[in-house]
């Protein structure tokens, strides 16, 4: 049978990926607030800060997270440029395996295998640690509010529910979950405006400008330089996050070579 129609033109984005050998195959419907919304979700700020704010507090105090924040944020910006640069070369879906296996001297499927596996771990980690931070919210606010106990045992029944749920919520209901992840962003953005203005406007006094600056806790050791390096991790628990959730979407989105690279370094 004779076929008439041509063949759809190719984008710049599949003529780069015909190139390297690499056949379009995902659908990209993913828009750039869609990927914003994904990507923003996972950084969390609300239960990134929130749930280790008096972990950082009592082990480092206002000064280490103020300025540690500033230079882990700085160092990440390094990492973003590195993965942008390289995403911009290599824009494909699953791009930190794909990136193993190409950039590798040599061994390239068992440098892409070792990268797969350790995203994975990272990835386990992550969702247990928001899950257990939310599973301590839960039982503070039930205790304030029902007079739940606070022991270990009811935090743990609690966690075990918000993961069962947090399973099951993946599994069946995608569509919900696609749902939750666009709402989250004004959720995000409304709930640090509001926790914000609360913080600005409802005390009726302030510390001064030194002890948010200057001023050290330690309530860990009897030296602060001892308690810095645990400050430091309460404000490094999403960082890792930014560039890979931006580079898992790469193969959902729409001109997904400036896209992705630009939302690596802007996040």
């Amino acid at each position: 049978m004779a076929v008439n129609e041509q063949a759809a033109p190719l984008s710049e984005d599949e003529r780069a990926l015909h190139q390297m050998g690499y056949a379009q195959e995902l659908r990209r419907r993913m828009s750039g607030f869609s990927n914003f919304a994904v990507s923003f979700t996972i950084i969390s700020i609300l239960s990134g800060c929130l749930t280790l704010y008096g972990f950082g507090m009592a082990t480092g105090g206002p000064a280490v997270i103020i300025w540690g924040w500033l230079g882990v944020g700085i160092m990440t910006l390094f990492v973003g440029l590195a993965m942008a640069e390289v995403c911009s070369s290599f824009p494909t879906a699953g791009g930190l395996y794909y990136w193993s296996a190409k950039l590798a001297p040599r061994h390239g499927p068992a440098w892409s295998w070792f990268t797969g596996w350790f995203n994975f771990l990272g990835q386990v980690a992550v969702t247990a640690g928001i899950d257990f931070g939310a599973a301590f919210f839960i039982n503070a606010f039930g205790a304030l509010v029902w007079g739940w106990s606070t022991a270990h045992s009811v935090t743990i029944l609690i966690y075990a529910i918000v993961l069962l749920v947090h399973g099951l919520l993946n599994q069946f209901g995608i569509r919900l979950v696609a749902l939750l992840n666009d709402i989250s962003v004004w959720w995000h953005i409304l709930g640090v405006l509001i926790i914000v203005a609360v913080l600005a406007f409802a005390p009726s006094h302030h510390q001064s400008a030194s002890f948010v600056f200057s001023d050290g806790i330690d309530n860990v050791s009897r030296q602060i330089r001892h308690a810095f390096p645990g400050g430091i991790l309460a404000v490094i628990n999403k960082q890792p996050a930014i560039g890979s959730c931006q580079e898992h979407a790469t193969g959902r989105l729409i001109q997904r070579a400036n896209e992705v690279t630009f939302r690596i370094v802007s996040y």
